[in-house]
Parts: C-alpha cells; sequence; structure tokens
C-alpha cells in the first residue's frame, strides 16, 4: 500500500510536469498577491494571482484537484499540487480511523520518500488543520538528474484527514542544485507554501 500511494503521486507529479505551462513570473509586487479558487465538492485554497486559471488540471481522470507552476528571478521555480485519494479505494485502499494513524503518526515523512538521491529530511510532524481535521507535514531536500544534469529539489508535503477522503498537498521548490533549492525554500517559498496550507478548506 505505501508504494502504491507513492507511485500514484509520482505518476501525477510526472504527469504535470510533462504537461506543464511555462511558470508564472512573479516578482516583489506579485509574489504575495493572492486569489481564492473554487475547486468543487466544497474544497477551495489560495492561489498567486499571476496564474490566471491555470491552476485548473487538463487531465480530469486522476486525483488531482489543483496544479500550477510559479518563478521567481535567481530563486528558482515552486510548482504546487493537490490531490484528493478516497479511502477503501485504491491506491490508498484503508478506512477513515485507519488513515488518520498512518498519516498523523506512523508514516508522517510518506510523501517525502523516495523522491530522488542525497535525501535530506528537514523535518516530519503531525499537524491538525484549522478545521480540526488530523494530518502531517514534511520537508525534504534531494538531487535528481532529469536529461542527466543533476539539479535540485525540495519538498513539502501536507496530508490532511478530512471526513471524506486524504488531501495531499505538495509544492516542490527546484533549482540548479540542491543547496540553492534549500535555500530558496528557506528564504523565499516557505512562507509561501505556509499561505496555500493554511488557505485550503475542505468538507
Amino acid at each position: 500500500m505505501t508504494k502504491s500511494l507513492l507511485l500514484a503521486l509520482a505518476a501525477s507529479a510526472i504527469a504535470f510536469s510533462a504537461h506543464a505551462q511555462a511558470p508564472a513570473q512573479l516578482d516583489a509586487k506579485t509574489i504575495d498577491s493572492w486569489r481564492s479558487a473554487d475547486l468543487g465538492g466544497g474544497v477551495s485554497i489560495e492561489v498567486p494571482t499571476a496564474v490566471g486559471e491555470a491552476y485548473r488540471p487538463t487531465n480530469k481522470q486522476d486525483a488531482g484537484l489543483m496544479l500550477f507552476r510559479v518563478g521567481v528571478k535567481d530563486a528558482g521555480e515552486m510548482y504546487c499540487g493537490l490531490d484528493r485519494l478516497a479511502y477503501g479505494a485504491p491506491p490508498l485502499g484503508m478506512v477513515r480511523k485507519r488513515a488518520i494513524d498512518f498519516f498523523s503518526n506512523a508514516n508522517m515523512a510518506i510523501f517525502c520518500h523516495g523522491v530522488g538521491t542525497g535525501v535530506r529530511e528537514r523535518s516530519a510532524e503531525p499537524v491538525t488543520s484549522a478545521q480540526g481535521y488530523p494530518g502531517s507535514r514534511c520537508v525534504a531536500s534531494y538531487s535528481d538528474k532529469p536529461g542527466g544534469e543533476t539539479e535540485g529539489d525540495v519538498i513539502q508535503a501536507r496530508a490532511v484527514v478530512a471526513n471524506d477522503a486524504l488531501y495531499v498537498l505538495t509544492c516542490t521548490v527546484h533549482d540548479l542544485d540542491q543547496a540553492r533549492a534549500e535555500t530558496d525554500w528557506e528564504t523565499i517559498w516557505r512562507p509561501r507554501i505556509g499561505h496555500i496550507e493554511d488557505s485550503l478548506k475542505l468538507p
């Protein structure tokens, strides 16, 4: 089950990367400009105003509810996605009671595992949402080699065990190497990812 979860989220990320538009460029005036996006079914989240309607996934058959990509000069890029995984069905395959223990206790870093080489796990902690839903947050950095060239990423993943489903919000900061990606995340993107996490409203 753990492997199937990772494969499902990885497939979603790969599909996004393959079809991603060029990143919306942000600057000092636009980096903290947000708009509320209604994702349907009682789900909403704030996205950067600069992405326009480009947060809507093109594939309606997968678990993805939201995808967008933004960049800042000399601070890399960030792409974020929100997935909904139903209880009692693949790839999750567990009821909510089991999911509460699995994601807020036993496997808090599951969505930060198996993402690349040279993985450095920064944190994994239980987190309760503003709506009172249990869950967790993990952060890890790693190296990747797309096209044979080494690049760096930091992934921050938030799992929320809501009443109707498990929601997984992942934001990945990307730059030329792992150290630069870590600096970008710490100095530029971390508070913006926190804003996105806090803005998530679920049924």
